[in-house]
């Protein structure tokens, strides 16, 4: 087995990589909506209605800037996947800092 960080793209069942890809994602999402009921509970010890309301509008926006940031990691891994497999480790290498 090697060592580098081209064993998840070159020689991991797909299914394993894949989940291996997913949980990032998947906690960090988590901790978003986690992040922000603590917000919500901490403005509502406030008693005001507007600030909750305030904080609750701004969780979807919230939540699609994380997605939209999940999406270019995963899209990126699928580009560093292909770029590893033709060989194009400079592709690849550029594909991961852009997505970072």
């Amino acid at each position: 087995m090697k060592t580098d960080n081209t064993e998840l793209f070159e020689h991991m069942p797909v299914s394993k990589a894949v989940i291996t890809l997913i949980i990032p994602t998947v906690i960090s999402q988590i901790i978003t909506v986690i992040y922000n009921m603590a917000d919500t509970f901490f403005i509502g010890q406030m008693n005001d209605p507007n600030q909750v309301a305030a904080a609750t509008l701004a969780m979807p926006p919230f939540v699609m800037l994380t997605g939209i940031a999940n999406l270019f990691g995963i899209g990126g891994s699928s580009l560093i996947s292909r770029s590893l497999g033709t060989g194009d480790r400079e592709k690849a290498k550029k594909c991961a800092a852009f997505s970072i």
